[in-house]
């Protein structure tokens, strides 16, 4: 007959080299294998950023810039401290706009202002200075469109306005307001 002793051990000598190799395995694995830290710390960071876009003829469209840029290698995501992003068109004045933080989108087309988001518009012949103030900004260079998803309020020299939502086309300086809309004029002192 066969002793029970000899069944159990090849069974424990198994156990014993299985939990071995598991030991060998995470002590000899390279410590930069930890895909948790991609997550947390960024790839790259950048103190005063500044970029400038270009048209084919080398003359200037849009610049973005902020305090300090953070790039993170496995979403592709980058992250903005106090940007700020300027759309230049000799035609139409050069418009700004203002934030405390920011997200780029993987391929750069949408910038993602939020955070006391200000926009303003420089005075220009026949216009006055114009601020408007929101809580979020989407801002598409390629397109040359600015779209504010909530709350917006439009202030100028003659009048005050707020609105659900707004979008805003540089190409045709088409404001477009949506949602609750009400404006106040402020007459012209003579």
């Amino acid at each position: 007959m066969i002793d029970r002793g000899s069944l159990w051990l090849p069974l424990v000598i198994l156990l014993v080299l299985a939990g071995l190799s598991f030991w060998i395995e995470r002590s000899v694995q390279a410590p930069g294998t930890d895909t948790t830290s991609d997550k947390v710390d960024p790839e790259g960071i950048m103190e005063d950023f500044d970029a400038l876009r270009t048209d084919a003829l080398g003359n200037p469209e849009f610049r973005l810039s902020a305090a300090r840029l953070k790039h993170y290698t496995g979403s592709k995501r980058t992250e903005l401290e106090s940007p700020r992003f300027i759309q230049i068109d000799k035609q139409a004045g050069e418009l700004s706009a203002a934030a405390r933080a920011a997200t780029v989108s993987p391929d750069g087309n949408e910038v993602d202002l939020f955070g006391d988001v200000r926009v303003m518009r420089e005075a220009r012949p026949g216009q006055s200075a114009m601020t408007l103030t929101t809580a979020r900004l989407l801002v598409y260079p390629e397109r040359k469109l600015l779209r504010a998803p909530g709350a917006v309020e439009v202030t100028d020299k003659t009048m005050a306005l707020h609105a659900g939502a707004m979008e805003y086309r540089a190409g045709p300086r088409i404001v477009k307001l949506t949602g609750r809309v009400k404006a106040r004029y402020i007459a012209k002192a003579k």
